[in-house]
């Protein structure tokens, strides 16, 4: 006969009720998967008869971090020691950790070391490009212009003669291929060779990720948020 559970630090993660009987998810931390709890009578398999429950007060739902919802990463980076209880691989009774290899955070001052960045790249590209195709003139754009407003012209005039439906909608085709090609000198316009930078500083908001990021040389960093969440954890990522 199986003894009795006695959980420590053991919580309640939900409580919908239905019929005669409740369920309970019952989270003593040793692990990260909940065990669901039966409460009174019930002619379904029963994963643990309860004895006893201590009922030590609610929760409530709009102060407590974790809400009964779809959890988005962004929402778990202002939460971090958090995250693992929400999704994590146990191994024993340790907890192996996925720390990431890249990472925003500019560990211990040397991650400049090893910057994930596209950017040079980029800038590479975008100057073999230049000098293969020059970009246009402000001429070139402004008659680009002048030819876009003779088409839109045109084709009122051929709605206020009220012309062939067929006349009118040739007509709108060359405005919108005249609309492609503004489009497009445009754009080949704003492209300036280098590294792309704001008031003196590099412009992170056009890399890959968005910002500054590094490949890590720090496990640790991660790793200490886990500790705190679940104790017993350990990690073989790789760092440079």
């Amino acid at each position: 006969m199986a003894e009795p559970v006695r959980p420590s630090r053991s919580g309640v993660g939900s409580r919908p009720v239905g019929g005669s009987f409740s369920f309970l998810e019952l989270n003593d931390r040793s692990c990260p998967a909940n065990l669901q709890v039966i409460v009174e009578g019930t002619k379904l398999r029963v994963e643990l008869r309860v004895e006893n429950v201590h009922h030590v007060g609610p929760v409530d739902p709009t102060k407590y971090l974790l809400p009964k919802t779809r959890l988005t990463l962004e929402f778990l980076r202002d939460i971090v020691h958090f995250r693992p209880r929400t999704n994590i691989i146990s191994r024993h009774s340790f907890l192996y950790i996925h720390t990431p290899i890249v990472i925003t955070s500019d560990c211990e001052g040397v991650g400049e070391m090893f910057q994930v960045t596209t950017l040079i790249g980029d800038a590479e590209k975008v100057e073999k490009e230049l000098i293969k195709n020059p970009p246009p003139s402000e001429a070139d754009i402004e008659a680009a212009k002048a030819l876009v407003k003779e088409k839109g012209e045109a084709i009122a005039q051929l709605k206020s003669v009220k012309a062939a439906k067929a006349e009118i909608a040739a007509s709108v085709a060359k405005l919108n291929k005249a609309k492609e090609n503004l489009s497009r000198l445009e754009e080949r316009y704003k492209l300036n060779p280098g590294i792309p930078k704001k008031d003196g500083k590099i412009h992170y908001s056009q890399d890959i990720f968005a910002r500054q990021a590094f490949l890590t040389i720090s496990g640790q960093l991660q790793v200490e948020t886990y500790a705190c969440a679940v104790c017993s954890v350990y990690t073989f990522r790789p760092t440079f």
